[in-house]
């Protein structure tokens, strides 16, 4: 009664409930003819598959549906599976109408179901997303991992090296010394020595003059020309001098190559700078000389900086030798170190092939050279920018023209903060 009633009430909206049956996305309605042919589709139905037709009927299949006989008008009611044979498929609650001529197939589409595989997607999504996320975080941290790897190798790489040239240098330094302070010592006394036999000889010629006869005058005279003794007497005070001033040169490169070396200096100190980077184009000049480079250094008399002397000394080497062995030969070098306010800044410039744009922004990457293979290990220029940025929160700036030279630009502050050295 219900039913009946509720058929009657709805008999009126007949039109519009076919519209609305037919604009709904999730009942299917096809019509077909016996033939096999799509007459029409609704959207909802035309959904279930790519190219729907007759043949997009895989269990039951539009022929098995045709050949079923029935005194009903409904052909088939249950499960009607739909799609193609190498796709998706689809499997709808349906009922298969006939009529003379036409087979109209109507089914609902399981909007709970799908609702619920939407709801396990979005959790699967969400999986996916927290996995993505997860994975770029590993990624990220990865890659800072093998950063710090790679700044401890080449740190590393850079402390075992100059470890072994430092004690190389500091041992050299030493030995050299000893010898060369009581080598020093003797020639100041044998040059005094000379002087007082000289100045005795001079007094014993001079008395037998006075005091002697004709005949010893002569042979005192003679004995003078013979061993051509007022050359001698030259000669003597200029190879004493000479030898002063040589020995006053390897005292003051011994020195420099200690003070360079600066094994009891790896804590910050404040240094003299100008007298350091004295030291540093002295053991440079071997390279420089070689290459016949004129170098001038432009600077005050006196600059004291707080800093890491050894390491400033590396960073300072590393830069003179990389301009230095830019330029194939007679070139020029000219240090400038300037005094703004607070802050020190060392120009290096030189007249050399210069650097390209192309790896202009590489200079500083770690183990990038463009010396051969075996000549170079990639690590001066990068070290040296550790070294001004990070251990005295200073800056390095590049300005250079290819085929006309480069200027580095060295800045550093007059006081730094004490950092931790990573050596």
């Amino acid at each position: 009664m219900q039913s009946l009633d509720f058929n009657m009430l709805l008999s009126e909206w007949t039109d519009e409930l076919m519209l609305t049956l037919c604009d709904n996305n999730s009942f299917g309605i096809a019509l077909f003819n016996n033939a096999g042919d799509l007459l029409c589709a609704n959207a909802a139905m035309v959904s279930l598959c790519d190219d729907f037709d007759s043949s997009s009927l895989i269990n039951p299949t539009f022929e098995k549906l045709v050949s079923l006989e029935t005194s009903d008008s409904v052909l088939f009611s249950g499960f009607l599976t739909i799609g193609k044979y190498n796709s998706v498929n689809t499997t709808i609650e349906a009922k298969v109408y006939w009529k003379t001529d036409r087979i109209l197939i109507t089914g609902g589409i399981n909007v709970s179901g799908l609702i619920e595989q939407n709801k396990t997607m979005h959790i699967l999504n969400q999986k996916v997303t927290n996995l993505q996320r997860q994975l770029m975080q590993d990624k990220a941290e990865l890659l800072n991992t093998m950063k710090k790897l790679k700044d401890t190798q080449q740190m590393l790489i850079h402390s075992e090296k100059m470890n072994a040239i430092g004690n190389l240098v500091a041992g050299v330094a030493h030995e050299v010394n000893n010898p060369i302070a009581f080598v020093y010592s003797n020639v100041f006394s044998l040059d005094k020595y000379i002087g007082d036999i000289v100045h005795s000889y001079t007094e014993l010629e001079q008395l037998i003059k006075t005091k002697c006869n004709e005949e010893l005058i002569d042979l005192a005279s003679e004995i003078r020309k013979k061993n051509d003794l007022d050359f001698l007497i030259d000669d003597i005070a200029d190879i004493t001098t000479q030898s002063k001033i040589g020995l006053e040169r390897v005292k003051t490169i011994v020195e420099d190559l200690r003070r360079f070396s600066r094994l009891d200096e790896a804590e910050m100190k404040s240094i003299d700078l100008i007298e350091n980077i004295s030291s540093t184009i002295l053991i440079a000049n071997l390279e420089l000389s070689k290459r016949n480079i004129l170098y001038k250094l432009i600077a005050p008399e006196k600059l004291m900086v707080k800093c890491y002397p050894g390491q400033l000394n590396q960073a300072l080497m590393n830069v003179i030798l990389n301009a230095a062995q830019a330029i194939e030969a007679d070139g020029n070098l000219t240090i400038t170190i300037t005094d703004v306010e607070q802050k020190v800044t060392i120009s290096v410039l030189d007249d050399g092939c210069g650097i390209s744009p192309e790896i202009k922004d590489k200079i500083f990457d770690p183990f990038f050279t463009t010396k051969p293979v075996g000549s170079g290990t990639g690590l001066g220029l990068s070290i040296t920018y550790k070294i001004i940025t990070e251990m005295h929160n200073g800056t390095i700036q590049v300005e250079s023209t290819p085929g006309k030279g480069t200027c580095f630009i060295l800045s550093i502050p007059k006081q730094i903060n004490e950092v931790k050295c990573n050596e």
